[in-house]
């Protein structure tokens, strides 16, 4: 059989079609791994497979093997795969976190344990800066070397990095990389939904605060604002949040986001500044 290139073809198909490997692997009855492999042409699909994977895909196996051109064939551009594929273009993950195919074995034991040191991060972020970030969608993708890994905010890579071993430690340093670029860019991933959380968590301890200051008074554009020059500018954790609000509150007259900051820097004092919170 002409295996040469079948990864790919089968990549572009599935990339047609609105798949992810994991999407793929569960409609065929395989593991994702089995999906990646036979896309980077480590391993190819068992001959009983090759029905399967035709009629999921729509594709001709002439076209998989190349035995005649021009026979993929192509959805309605109105198709549910397309709807779904334009979506995701239209809303990237906020941070997401890929890596060539050496890093491969290192995530896959993090999923196998749960996710012990994404969720760790996660857990560090909220107790040290005090603010919910989203999922971190991890993800292997061929177009980088294999020892290479990238940082992604919004669908931009904000960073490229190489990590050569397969250690736990290895992990522990991808993620400390992608702790320092969250926080770089953290006016980018705090949006207004992301303060409702923090404003509704808020909420169960103090009722008081949604019920006649957030939004009413102090929108969530502001409070959003001010957070972001709390952590940037000012070096201050934002954990002590219901003070930060009655802050803005007292000096709701100021209109320079960043003055009005300063205020709540003095207002909950050194005592919450980034280095005693960070270690």
């Amino acid at each position: 059989m002409p295996l040469k290139g079948i990864g790919n073809r089968i990549k572009a198909v599935r990339q047609d079609r609105g798949y992810t490997q994991k999407q793929l692997a569960g409609l065929l009855g395989v593991t994702e791994q089995a999906v990646s492999k036979w896309e980077r042409e480590t391993s190819y699909p068992d001959i009983s497979m090759l029905d399967g994977i035709s009629e999921v895909m729509d594709c001709s196996l002439d076209y998989l093997f190349q035995y005649k051109s021009g026979k993929k064939n192509l959805l309605d551009q109105d198709s549910i795969e397309y709807r779904i594929e334009t979506s995701r273009h239209l809303l990237p993950d906020i941070i997401s976190l890929h890596f060539g195919e050496n890093i491969v074995p290192l995530f896959v034991e993090e999923d196998k344990k749960g996710f012990p040191h994404i969720n760790d991060l996660r857990c560090q972020i909220a107790s040290q800066w005090g603010i919910i970030i989203p999922v971190i969608h991890i993800m292997d993708q061929l177009d980088l070397e294999p020892d290479q890994y990238s940082i992604c905010i919004n669908g931009v890579c904000v960073y490229k990095g190489r990590q050569k071993g397969k250690t736990e430690e290895d992990i522990i340093l991808i993620l400390r990389k992608l702790k320092e670029k969250i926080f770089g860019n953290i006016e980018y991933i705090l949006n207004n939904q992301t303060i409702y959380y923090m404003v509704e968590n808020l909420s169960m301890q103090y009722p008081y605060i949604t019920m006649n200051i957030v939004p009413d008074v102090v929108s969530y554009s502001l409070l959003r604002q001010v957070v972001i020059h709390l952590l940037k500018d000012y070096r201050c954790t934002v954990s002590p949040l219901v003070l930060i609000i009655e802050a803005i509150e007292n000096n709701i007259g100021i209109t320079d986001t960043r003055e009005l900051a300063g205020k709540a820097a003095v207002y909950i004092g050194d005592g919450f500044k980034l280095d005693n919170w960070v270690k």
